[in-house]
């Protein structure tokens, strides 16, 4: 690797900034620092170079808005990305700010590391893995209206993460999991619970191969694989996954001391909340 970028994150909600901090450190090309407040922010910049600063516009201690500005007069080379208030435009008194991206709240977990790369001017990893603002050429696929592409699924679930990551919360506090995570092709999409995000990248592997190794059984006996459902047990855990359209799976890790009609009662309301989220789309 030639080079690691350091980043720093300043951000209150700790959740936010610890799956912005695994997310982006997972691949090992980034360092984030993270911080909570604006005088912690300062004392960062002062001790440390930062190739990007990335602000929540909604510090509970300060006007982000004004803090940014402050950040762009005293570091003019500084790379910026502002987290909205709310949606995913800046505020029209922003609107002359000099600013590299602007990363709305919730982040859709797969787009982030290129979504950076793209602040930071890598316009190599952005044409490789279709970063925001990156041509690709897509081919032309004619329309087949009673179905519902992936991709489509896929859009419609980035457009209602934050909803899709409630349902998620609520399904590990009823179960007890340890963690519920959600996968499309082997990628992590989101995950709740206990678990790093380097497990739940694991665990997402995992789940993409039961569900591919199911496909391929139904295809030698001549089945569809309308519903893919599967459950695991292994020493004190369960991993217990489920099918939400495609290869859109959703799977439960937890202790395996919880019920496994629970889980699959559960899990499966989940699934079928999901599954009606994107089905109109």
């Amino acid at each position: 690797m030639s080079n690691v970028y350091s980043i720093l994150m300043v951000d209150s909600n700790a959740a936010f900034a610890t799956m912005f901090k695994e997310g982006l450190e997972r691949g090992g090309e980034y360092r984030v620092t993270v911080t909570a407040s604006e005088d912690e922010a300062w004392q960062a910049l002062g001790a440390t170079a930062f190739d990007l600063v990335v602000v929540d516009l909604g510090l509970p201690d300060s006007d982000g808005a004004a803090f940014a500005r402050a950040l762009r007069e005293q570091h003019p080379d500084l790379r910026l990305v502002l987290i909205p208030l709310t949606g995913d435009e800046l505020a029209p008194e922003l609107a002359d700010l000099d600013v590299q991206g602007v990363l709305p709240k919730p982040f859709f977990l797969p787009e982030l590391p290129a979504r950076i790369a793209d602040a930071l001017g890598r316009t190599d990893v952005a044409e490789a893995e279709g970063a925001p603002g990156a041509e690709t050429a897509k081919p032309e696929v004619a329309p087949a209206p009673p179905v519902v592409s992936g991709e489509d699924r896929l859009a419609v679930l980035r457009e209602r993460f934050d909803e899709v990551i409630q349902k998620m919360i609520r399904l590990t506090q009823e179960v007890s999991a340890e963690a519920v995570i959600l996968t499309c092709g082997g990628k992590l999409l989101a995950h709740t619970g206990r678990l790093a995000a380097e497990e739940a990248d694991r665990l997402a592997q995992v789940a993409d191969e039961s569900w591919r190794t199911s496909a391929r059984v139904a295809k030698i006996l001549g089945r569809e694989q309308l519903r893919f459902e599967q459950s695991v047990e292994g020493g004190e855990h369960l991993f217990y996954s489920l099918a939400v359209a495609d290869d859109i799976i959703l799977s439960v890790a937890l202790r395996a001391d919880v019920p496994l009609g629970m889980i699959r009662h559960r899990a499966k309301e989940t699934a079928e909340v999901l599954r009606t989220m994107t089905s109109g789309c």
